[in-house]
């Protein structure tokens, strides 16, 4: 005999689930959702609730194997003008702050477009000056970046891309894999940003000339 009732679980999230089931064959439950929460609804409200320390970002790490091969692709290859910088330097002995300012140029790139992805996920939201005002600031602290005088540049543009990476990841909104995608890119990026202002101290400069001002990061 078919037995029928409703289950209801997970109240927090009042999702309804109506299971019908012989009591003695567990292999024919049927699960439906109402329509009232999706699936990435439960992995937004799953992400509110965790992730509160800098470490727990790590977590989403294992989940750049499901990452798309298209951004998968351009998020390695975005990593050259990074990575190029610090090991010329380092091969030539020789530490140039022109070339140290091309790599904190495309951090601000970065920083900017890191906070043009925020801005897109709120064009179907309703007006939202919080959520807003956050996607603008990624820019802002990438002009403070290309102001800042001499290491304290770098240093700005390393603590304001681990600072939005950190914030993007532990808040809803963004799927596991690219939440994994960034924390791995963040942390490459962050490193070679972090061999270059090291290589500052270590390596013997070349000092930036242009006319008649001079540049020495």
């Amino acid at each position: 005999m078919l037995t029928s009732f409703t289950y209801r679980s997970l109240s927090s999230l009042s999702v309804r689930r109506t299971i019908k089931y012989p009591l003695w064959n567990s292999a024919n439950i049927r699960t439906t959702y109402s329509n009232e929460f999706t699936k990435n609804e439960l992995l937004r409200r799953y992400n509110t609730e965790h992730s509160s320390t800098y470490f727990d970002q790590f977590r989403y790490l294992r989940h750049v194997k499901d990452a798309p091969t298209v951004p998968l692709s351009f998020g390695l290859l975005g990593l050259v003008p990074f990575a190029a910088v610090p090991l010329y330097m380092y091969s030539t002995g020789i530490y140039l702050p022109d070339l140290a300012f091309t790599q904190l140029a495309y951090s601000a790139s970065i920083l900017s477009y890191i906070g043009g992805i925020r801005w897109g996920t709120l064009l179907e939201e309703s007006n939202d000056w919080k959520k807003y005002t956050y996607s603008i600031l990624p820019s802002i602290a990438a002009w403070f970046a290309l102001l800042m005088p001499g290491r304290w540049s770098i240093v700005w543009a390393l603590t304001s891309l681990q600072g939005f990476a950190f914030y993007d990841v532990t808040r809803p909104g963004y799927p596991l894999w690219f939440k994994g995608l960034r924390v791995l890119l963040t942390a490459a990026s962050s490193l070679t940003l972090l061999a270059t202002l090291i290589l500052s101290f270590v390596l013997p400069k070349k000092e930036a000339t242009t006319n008649n001002t001079k540049r020495t990061m």
